[in-house]
């Protein structure tokens, strides 16, 4: 039996905001280490819409907004891991491409689990209007 997704979107937004606490924690003491907090946002996001989709009307906005936030951590996780390669400095900052992965790899397993629950969700929809 597996999870319901709002409690996996719950877990995985607590799983992003202790990544910018540890993030933080570990920070140069010279930076002013805010940047530390973005998964946090996302992380505050997934606890909200999964808060938010415990509650059955509002289930399907909520999960597909979750599902648009965990896209755009993607692309904000994936996006200066590229450029740092591009630029020839990757691992230059190791403290900040562990959170870029972290981030990255939380909200891509979010989105995954996200787009596999709406198919599955959509099959039932079809098989309870076929039978």
């Amino acid at each position: 039996m597996s999870l319901p997704m709002p409690l996996i979107s719950i877990a995985n937004g607590i799983a992003l905001i202790m990544l910018s606490i540890v993030g933080y924690a570990l920070k140069d003491p010279v930076n002013s280490g805010a940047t530390a907090f973005i998964p946090a946002g996302f992380g505050l996001l997934f606890v909200a819409f999964g808060a938010m989709a415990l509650k059955e009307s509002l289930r399907k906005h909520a999960m597909h907004a979750a599902s648009a936030a965990a896209l755009l951590g993607v692309l904000g996780g994936l996006t200066p891991i590229l450029m740092s390669l591009v630029k020839g400095n990757f691992g230059a900052r190791p403290l900040a491409l562990a959170l870029q992965i972290g981030m990255l790899v939380l909200c891509g397993e979010m989105l995954a689990l996200c787009v596999v629950s709406f198919v599955q969700a959509r099959r039932r929809r079809e098989q309870g209007a076929a039978g």
